[in-house]
């Protein structure tokens, strides 16, 4: 199968049927196509197409696996070579996204991910907070599809053969710099990431069944920050990356514990981030550099 869709969701029914309401939409695909529905240990109920062709597998986990890990669920249920990933709480903003997605993956070989931009369904704006470069200004006046360092998982897609090379997402990350660390690993692996500004999605952002906010989103992004940065950047890169963030944090919520939670969870994984360390190569770096991508922190 040429093409798979990949939805994770929890607890946001209405808004998921919308998201398979765009999907149902879009044109010139090919068919027979999949859409792989994970419901994170939620109560979601789903309104199939009216088209045969395009099929449904609907997968309810006994526990929430969280963002990655439900992801990974989806991934290894999914047999399209070309993985399309969209938030539940996402619309495609034109009915011909996907098949110029396709077009893109198939003219560029080393094009392992696509990425694209978010809208505000409110006022059809972009969300700059969510363009997916360190330099927002910059990807805001991109033209033409251009490399970057990373991608957002609110769209994207990610081509089959590529994630069997890198492997998934890291679980126990939950949420938030998940893509990061699966970026850097795609990029080592010798493949792009390709942000076409002509893509996007209208991004509801909601809030129901999003566990990570206030004090705790800077905490949960000082952690998996830190832990990319151990796993996979050499130094000084680690060292910079977890004082930026831990004085950042300390200064978002002026609460010295949370840094000290952070530091203590990396002490007390640092066997295991022994192990998983891989640091990118020189030549990686050079080339994350002349992207943009901002590495200190």
């Amino acid at each position: 199968m040429k093409l798979s869709f990949v939805i994770v969701t929890y607890q946001r029914g209405d808004l998921l049927q919308k998201c398979l309401n765009s999907i149902y939409q879009q044109e010139n695909l090919p068919h027979p196509y999949e859409i792989v529905v994970v419901d994170n240990a939620g109560d979601a109920a789903i309104i199939p197409p009216s088209d045969s062709s395009i099929q449904i597998r609907f997968e309810r986990t006994p526990s929430n696996l969280g963002a990655a890990g439900g992801r990974n669920y989806g991934m290894a249920l999914a047999t399209g070579e070309i993985l399309i990933f969209i938030d539940d709480d996402a619309v495609w903003h034109r009915a011909d996204d996907v098949s110029r997605i396709l077009s893109l993956m198939d003219s560029n070989p080393k094009c392992g991910v696509v990425a694209m931009h978010s809208l505000d369904p409110t006022n059809h704006q972009p969300i700059m907070t969510e363009f997916p470069h360190p330099n927002k200004q910059y990807l805001l006046g991109v033209t033409v599809p251009t490399e970057i360092p990373y991608f957002y998982a609110y769209g994207n897609a990610l081509r089959a053969d590529v994630l069997r090379i890198t492997g998934g997402y890291p679980e126990r990350f939950g949420i938030y710099a998940e893509e990061l660390d699966l970026s850097l690993r795609i990029i080592e692996a010798g493949y792009t990431i390709l942000y076409d500004p002509h893509l996007a999605v209208y991004h509801h952002k909601s809030n129901l069944g999003r566990p990570v906010q206030g004090e705790h989103f800077w905490r949960v992004n000082t952690l998996n920050k830190s832990r990319v940065a151990w796993r996979l950047l050499p130094m000084p890169y680690p060292l910079t990356t977890m004082a930026a963030w831990s004085f950042r944090t300390l200064y978002k919520t002026k609460k010295p514990s949370i840094v000290w939670s952070v530091w203590r969870d990396l002490w007390n994984e640092r066997k295991l981030l022994r192990q998983e360390r891989k640091p990118i190569r020189r030549e990686t770096v050079r080339y994350l550099k002349s992207i943009g991508a901002r590495l200190l922190y």
